[in-house]
């Protein structure tokens, strides 16, 4: 699909992958052998370049790890069959870079601690198979171990969702190192400087791998270096990087983007240094992502933003998505803000709505307008305005709480099914409704899997397909795909069928003051990373 030039997929068999099934044939041992050169020459021309030193990628389901793992490897050949001949063709491919570059020439390979498929499978790579490849790389001569895990049907567990805890995989790699006398290095969705210092001083591992947290922040380094933690703007977990890569990879795009790093692959040409605000003072309405980007950027300009918020907190929608089970780490860009614009003098107005008449009386340069969106209640919907009837933020802010209740949630996207997870862990009995065919039918792959593998272990009834009719006293009206309708006993009712944009003040503004608009005040039920994209870059058009 991403190479048109390809006419086949190869592997260690040929049985076509179930995640991307596309027609796929066994490598046969000489073409093997040329695969060997090949690694070999592409060492040669990195140590040629003047790189100091070459991993050799044995994970995450690619072609070396198809050979690894019993689950893909059933050859009968020289390269199949047991442990020591499924692990011929990486033995061999590290013997040729050695070959062709030297034996003191570095050499690293990246292994999957585990494939996590044993609860579906009799044969997959087990932490045990791990550490016998492992053990023979060292005496192959490689000098350094990189440690991750997952394969494609485990593709959570190689890049992980918000979800995931800071280090749950590092007990993989320090049994690993407890094996072999090499450094091994360790992933593990890494965000904070302290626990990375912890894992190696209590030597667990040697060295801490990190991906994402570098793409949201590239002097992350250099901050923790100066114990500047809390200037650290996190990676959230959002998938946002991997989603836009393998869309820009389709579609023929530019590259991956970041949610919460504007400039991530647009360094060259992205510039908010330059301090020409001259303390002019601007408005800023509505403390949400698109408010809190808007606000750092204009006040790195060095104009005085005064930024108003109308709730008791930061962070809008953002707060929100915070507060379900296991994803507090979608908070981590308003900690990061906050300390931000007390750095940079921002005065924040919280518990204040912004009135046309209070902003006029400050007289500003300019006026930002960041109100953020409201939820959707279709007025069409009989009941929708019954007391038993509520919206996601009243259950995840706590203004209304349930315990042993029957809920219906209607909507089956994220925002629904992390409600009804939150709902589900407080002790009720929750069953969602979806109107399409399946559940998060928006959205990226591995976050609504991670959602709906969360809400089945969790015993959440799952209705995708139904239509919702009418919202009763005690019970809801469904209608399936086939036309036959279904009443369903509940308590209550979560609607989370999307939001429309809250835009009050733009009419009221617009004919005597410069007035700017983004997130979803400029159209509602959009994304994290829409709003600060887009509150960056209209913050520089100033």
């Amino acid at each position: 699909m991403l190479n048109p030039k390809t006419d086949q997929l190869v592997s260690s068999m040929a049985v076509p992958s179930d995640v991307a099934p596309e027609p796929t044939r066994a490598l046969s041992a000489a073409e093997i052998g040329d695969f060997v050169k090949d690694f070999g020459r592409a060492a040669g021309r990195a140590k040629k370049a003047g790189i100091d030193g070459v991993e050799i990628h044995a994970a995450h389901g690619y072609l070396i790890h198809q050979f690894l793992s019993p689950f893909d490897n059933h050859r009968e050949d020289q390269y199949g069959g047991t442990p020591e001949n499924r692990r011929r063709f990486l033995l061999e491919i590290i013997e040729e870079i050695r070959r062709v570059c030297g034996e003191d020439y570095p050499i690293s390979v990246r292994l999957s601690s585990s494939e996590f498929l044993s609860d579906l499978y009799d044969e997959s790579l087990k932490l045990q198979d791990t550490i016998a490849d492992a053990k023979a790389c060292e005496a192959a001569g490689v000098s350094l171990l990189n440690i991750s895990s997952g394969t494609h049907f485990t593709g959570n567990t190689i890049v992980e969702p918000t979800t995931y805890e800071q280090g749950w995989k590092i007990p993989f790699a320090a049994a690993i190192k407890r094996e072999v006398s090499i450094p091994v290095a360790a992933t593990g969705v890494i965000r904070d400087p302290a626990y990375a210092e912890k894992i190696l001083t209590d030597d667990d591992v040697d060295f801490v791998a990190m991906g994402r947290s570098w793409l949201a922040d590239p002097q992350w380094g250099e901050k923790a270096i100066n114990e500047r933690d809390e200037d650290i703007r996190k990676c959230l977990g959002c998938m946002y990087c991997f989603e836009t890569a393998g869309n820009n990879l389709i579609s023929g795009g530019s590259h991956a983007f970041c949610s919460v790093n504007p400039c991530m692959g647009e360094e060259a040409s992205c510039d908010d240094s330059v301090a020409d605000g001259e303390g002019r003072s601007v408005v800023v309405v509505g403390g949400g992502p698109a408010g809190l980007e808007a606000s750092m950027i204009l006040a790195k300009r060095n104009f005085h933003v005064v930024l108003f918020e109308k709730r008791e907190r930061l962070g809008g929608q953002m707060y929100l998505a915070s507060l379900p089970p296991h994803r507090a780490k979608m908070g981590n860009f308003i900690l990061y803000a906050e300390k931000q614009l007390k750095d940079l003098g921002v005065e924040i107005h919280l518990n204040e709505e912004a009135t046309a008449d209070k902003i006029r009386a400050l007289s500003p340069y300019a006026v930002f307008l960041t109100t953020g969106s409201v939820p959707v209640l279709p007025r069409s919907i009989p009941g929708i305005d019954r007391p038993n009837v509520y919206v996601a933020e009243d259950v995840l802010t706590e203004r209304v709480r349930f315990s042993g209740r029957k809920i219906a949630v209607i909507g089956g996207g994220l925002t629904g099914m992390e409600t009804a997870e939150y709902l589900q862990t407080g002790g009720n009995e929750v069953f969602e409704v979806e109107m399409v065919d399946a559940m998060g039918a928006v959205g990226f792959p591995l976050m609504i899997m991670d959602a709906t593998s969360s809400l089945a272990k969790l015993g959440v009834r799952t209705m995708p397909g139904h239509k919702l009719l009418e919202i009763r006293e005690n019970s809801i009206l469904l209608e399936d795909n086939a036309g036959y309708r279904i009443e369903e006993a509940c308590d209550a009712v979560i609607v989370a069928l999307g939001a429309r944009a809250q835009n009050t003040l733009e009419e009221a503004l617009k004919p005597d003051m410069k007035v700017f608009t983004a997130g979803d005040a400029k159209r509602g039920g959009r994304r994290i990373p829409d709003a600060i994209h887009e509150a960056f870059q209209v913050a520089l058009l100033l």
